[in-house]
């Protein structure tokens, strides 16, 4: 009889599943209250993680801990809520003629009877906009894997995935993956991988690029960081650009271009 080697299997689930939900290993670090060294040992079958972190593991992946050991398929389950968030049990009714993929996203769209009011096309299916109404505000109060949202977010927790919003984001606590806003992000936690907006941008840590159409204030950066305007933060791993404004600093890895350079060291 062939037995199959869990550890190994582990190891595999762990790596895929992290770069299926677009996330770097120090924000599955983070998560677990490890250090990203341990992830990668995890992912290079170097060492396993501790049993009790893998009911965390499974609802950071949205799987069931006996998946994690693939013993069976994997099968999403229900997001868990934000901390001090009232109870909430949404009911979903499948619809295959939507216009966008069948995936892990959640999100908010606002409807006029049976019309989206939708700004694009997509898979050849056009809905129209309306303008008078752009500013409606989705309030999410638990934590789903990814957001997409046409008009403002407001999100009363942490978002394990991917954020999108149309216009701005606001509250958000960490944010395990990119996050993209079509005017501000104002969040109050760290952002895992990439951050861009159209204006400004407001959070803790950045895993990775950074770029704004107008100032951006924030913890370290990962990677480069691009503001049209000042940017104001911790270390910056990569290059630095503020088109039209100052950089100040504590570091900066790469090459930098601003009116005015400060470095604050440590």
């Amino acid at each position: 009889m062939e037995h199959t080697n869990y550890a190994q299997t582990l190891s595999e689930r762990i790596l895929a599943l992290r770069r299926e939900k677009g996330m770097t290993q120090e924000a599955l670090a983070d998560q677990l209250g490890v250090s990203f060294q341990a992830v990668s040992k995890w992912e290079n079958s170097q060492s396993c993680p501790d049993i009790a972190l893998l009911p965390l593991l499974a609802d950071i992946f949205h799987v069931s801990v006996d998946s994690l050991f693939g013993r069976e398929t994997i099968a999403e389950q229900p997001a868990p809520e934000s901390p001090g968030a009232p109870e909430i049990n949404p009911t979903f009714e499948y619809c295959d003629k939507l216009p966008w993929p069948d995936d892990n996203t959640l999100r908010g769209v606002v409807a006029w009877g049976h019309k989206v009011l939708w700004n694009e096309t997509l898979n050849g299916t056009s809905f129209s906009f309306d303008s008078k109404k752009d500013e409606y505000t989705w309030l999410l109060r638990y934590s789903p894997l990814n957001v997409e949202c046409k008009h403002n977010l407001q999100v009363e927790g942490n978002i394990q995935g991917d954020v999108n919003a149309g216009m701005n984001i606001n509250g958000c606590g960490s944010i395990g993956g990119n996050v993209n806003a079509g005017l501000n992000i104002n969040s109050d936690g760290d952002i895992g991988n990439n951050a861009n907006a159209g204006l400004g941008i407001t959070c803790g840590d950045i895993g990775n690029n950074v770029n704004a159409g107008l100032g951006i204030t924030c913890g370290d950066v990962g990677n480069n960081a691009h503001a049209g305007k000042d940017i104001e933060c911790g270390n910056i791993e990569g290059n630095a650009e503020a088109r039209r404004g100052n950089i100040e600093c504590h570091s900066i890895g790469g090459d930098a271009k601003a009116r005015k350079i400060i470095i604050n060291e440590q």
